[in-house]
């Protein structure tokens, strides 16, 4: 039975993590550790331990996994007290805001024993599109280019603060944008960044970008993104290739890929070897939590482990260093 300690129990913790973790018979939460007391009765009622005190819940118990699910300014307080009681850590992103964030967060464990929350990477489409790109089905990539845009997404309580949440928009909601392009490209490497960004109060609320990929073949593409809270796009990533291009959405829980070639005809794929991925997203959460726990076990490093994140933290370090 591996033991599992969640530090933060705000809204993806409460609706995503807290769910997959009670679903597994191998799992135990041992103990939640927060400052908000509002789901404290609940949780006693499922005989989970509520502590308000982070030391006296890893005296209670010490957990073989920490979930930590706090804003990104208290992490490096909560890491110095809990690295030397756990053997793992599933951060919840955003992870670090530079390479040296990175490091400081990883090093200090096995890299198969720690993971960030980028769950977009086990979404059945994400795994077909990489698939796609990996076999060259419609030759090599040429061009990619990212929209994302939500006048609901709301800076308020610590996202209002960039002392607070490291960081606006970009941060918080693109990296995860960028995080699926780097991994369905197979990415070794980025270079020749570039962004302009709008800004309140220090919060980049809207920004334009592009950057040159490298994939492991030595193959260079160009990626363009556009991210705002000002107006809403449609939400997707564009993959074009010379004779066609495939359009991947990260919001709906029924997208498939769609294709369009050069004459505008459109094609949909459905049926393809990663039907037993999901889209949903408490299913795309167990699913990686599922290959997070089987890495952990068999001491075994996988696509998720966090070393397989590195890209994405340069690209957040290149964007908010300009």
């Amino acid at each position: 039975m591996i033991k599992i300690g969640i530090i933060g129990m705000g809204n993806v913790t409460w609706n995503v993590h807290l769910p997959v973790l009670l679903s597994r018979d191998d799992l135990e939460v041992s103990w939640v550790c927060d400052k908000n007391q509002d789901k404290r009765k609940v949780l006693e009622k499922k005989n989970i331990p509520f502590f308000e005190n982070l030391e006296k819940a890893t005296n209670f118990m010490k957990c073989d996994i920490v979930l930590i699910t706090i804003p990104f300014s208290e992490r490096t307080k909560i890491f110095e007290q809990i690295k030397n009681k756990c053997s793992g850590i599933f951060f919840e992103k955003p992870f670090a805001l530079t390479l040296k964030q990175h490091e400081y967060f990883s090093n200090y464990f096995k890299n198969y024993a720690v993971t960030i929350g980028y769950q977009r990477r086990h979404m059945r489409i994400v795994k077909t599109l990489k698939n796609i790109i990996n076999q060259k089905l419609f030759g090599s990539l040429v061009s990619i280019k990212i929209n994302f845009g939500d006048i609901h997404y709301k800076f308020d309580g610590f996202r209002s603060k960039k002392e607070k949440s490291g960081g606006g928009i970009f941060f918080e909601t693109g990296s995860h944008w960028i995080d699926t392009v780097l991994f369905t490209t197979n990415a070794k490497d980025v270079k020749n960044f570039k962004a302009t960004k709008k800004k309140i109060d220090e919060l980049d609320i809207e920004c334009n970008g592009e950057f040159d990929i490298v994939n492991q073949q030595d193959h260079e593409f160009n990626c363009k993104f556009y991210m705002t809270n000002l107006k809403n796009t449609s939400n997707s990533i564009d993959y074009n290739f010379k004779n066609c291009s495939i359009n991947l959405s990260l919001f709906d829980d029924n997208s498939n890929l769609k294709i369009t070639n050069n004459d505008s005809n459109e094609f949909i794929i459905k049926d393809n070897e990663f039907l037993n991925f999901p889209n949903k997203s408490l299913d795309v959460a167990w699913s990686f939590w599922d290959e997070f726990i089987s890495s952990y076990k068999n001491k075994k490093k996988s696509e998720i482990s966090v070393d397989n994140f590195i890209l994405t933290t340069k690209i957040i370090e290149l964007f908010y260093a300009e």
